[in-house]
């Protein structure tokens, strides 16, 4: 495990406190799903999970979980599925936003609440859960409160010691 200097200290504080700001200002509320800042919250709340899922793992341990992950070659874990849909927004060209039973692009669909998106060729958009928010990059789906909320706090909670640590 590698030691965090104090400009790497500050970038997972920002990171932070961003991702904070982002889940706490209501942009991600069925109501606002339509505003013009709501994808571009998404992808910035991504890009800071991102780094943290980087430092986390570089700075104390990797984040595993991989409840409601859909797995694949590439995609054993949550840190995986983060990195998977930081990719394809940040790529627009990238494969990450085609669904593998066929040439069918299919991004950034979002499902509120417990619902289903697409069927095709026995594959499924579709969000399990009432009370959580499924986006969607071809095959996969990232939950707000299962993944992306869980995973934060984790990481969060194991670079925090970390922090308490003089530079």
């Amino acid at each position: 495990m590698s030691e965090l200097d104090f400009f790497m200290k500050n970038d997972a504080r920002t990171a932070i406190e961003r991702v904070e700001k982002l889940l706490d200002c209501g942009i991600f509320q069925q109501k606002n799903s339509s505003h013009v800042l709501f994808q571009a919250a998404f992808i910035e709340l991504l890009i800071a999970l991102r780094d943290l899922m980087c430092k986390t793992e570089k700075y104390s341990s990797r984040i595993v979980f991989d409840d409601d992950v859909k797995k694949t070659e590439r995609i054993k874990d949550v840190t995986d599925l983060i990195k998977y849909v930081r990719d394809a927004l940040c790529h627009p060209d990238s494969d990450n936003h085609y669904i593998e039973a066929g040439n069918i692009k299919a991004t950034f669909n979002v499902v509120f609440g417990q619902g289903s998106l697409l069927k095709i060729d026995g594959f499924e958009q579709s969000s399990l859960y009432k009370d959580d928010i499924c986006f969607f990059f071809g095959s996969q789906g990232i939950y707000l409160k299962r993944h992306i909320v869980r995973a934060f706090h984790e990481a969060k909670s194991k670079l925090h010691p970390i922090f308490a640590e003089s530079v």
